[in-house]
């Protein structure tokens, strides 16, 4: 039984639109275009480096259940505006913090819902399937 068109490129339309989210709530709380731009390329940075890895490492030591998703891309947002907070000052970074593990959550629940790593993979073809 071979896979589908979608079962075969799930995972990497996920790691194209899941960070697409962190703009979309930066903007309830960003209105400088420019932060945007800024936060849209971090975004897709830090998955690359960041989440794609822990992704594969999370999915080969079959840890898949959906709670880890937003649980890690909260972990790594906070991070990641804890790194931005040591490098700008701001006047609340428990705000600045909140907002990226907001965001983070968001990013990893939405690569999870989309990339499904709870599902089993055959493997492509029929050389896979049983």
């Amino acid at each position: 039984m071979e896979t589908s068109k979608w079962e075969d490129r799930r995972e990497v339309v996920a790691f194209f639109v899941a960070p697409l989210v962190v703009p979309l709530i930066m903007t309830a709380y960003v209105r400088d275009g420019l932060i945007l731009v800024v936060a849209t390329m971090a975004a897709y940075l830090i998955t690359v480096l960041v989440a794609a890895p822990l992704y594969l490492l999370l999915r080969k030591l079959n840890v898949t259940a959906f709670v880890f998703a937003p649980a890690c891309g909260g972990v790594i947002g906070t991070a990641t505006m804890w790194w931005v907070c040591s490098m700008f000052s701001f006047d609340r970074p428990a705000d600045v913090l909140a907002i990226g593990a907001l965001t983070g959550a968001a990013v990893g629940t939405i690569l999870w819902v989309i990339a499904r790593p709870d599902l089993a993979r055959t493997g492509g073809g029929a050389e896979g399937a049983q």
